[in-house]
């Protein structure tokens, strides 16, 4: 190989990982913008590059590091009693999961409802045809 076409190809890959830098860059932004985690998977998807990248890159992956730790930080400081407490919580997933109970009773007797409907509209549609008188 020739040495221009080798510097050619050192600047190409230069300028790939500066773009992909910079998309990390605007990811990162935008998540910590939103509120929203920031993690290697969810910059990655974003920025669409690798998470190896990122990981390799040791400001993006320090960086990470650093919003991550903040949004864990600000979330652990929520004062004690505005935290749900265990009890709260299975009570809640108590009520929830009785109501999904319900539903899913109410869902097969309207299903079975339906389902004469359709029949009985069935059967007047067939004596409408034949003439017939339906039983």
């Amino acid at each position: 190989m020739s040495a221009e076409r080798s510097d050619a190809i050192r600047v190409a890959a230069a300028a790939r990982s500066t773009d992909a830098t910079a998309r990390a860059r605007r990811a990162l932004r935008e998540l910590h913008r939103r509120g929203a985690e920031v993690n290697f998977a969810a910059v990655a998807a974003i920025a669409g590059v690798s998470r190896q990248f990122l990981y390799s890159t040791p400001e993006l992956r320090d960086e990470i590091n650093t919003l991550r730790g903040e949004r864990h930080a600000a979330l652990s400081q929520i004062p004690a009693a505005d935290r749900a407490s265990d009890a709260s919580i299975r009570t809640r997933l108590r009520a929830a999961l009785d109501d999904n109970q319900r539903l899913r009773e109410e869902n097969a007797r309207l299903r079975d409802e339906l389902a004469v409907a359709h029949g009985t509209a069935r059967e007047l549609e067939i004596s409408r045809r034949t003439g017939r008188t339906p039983r």
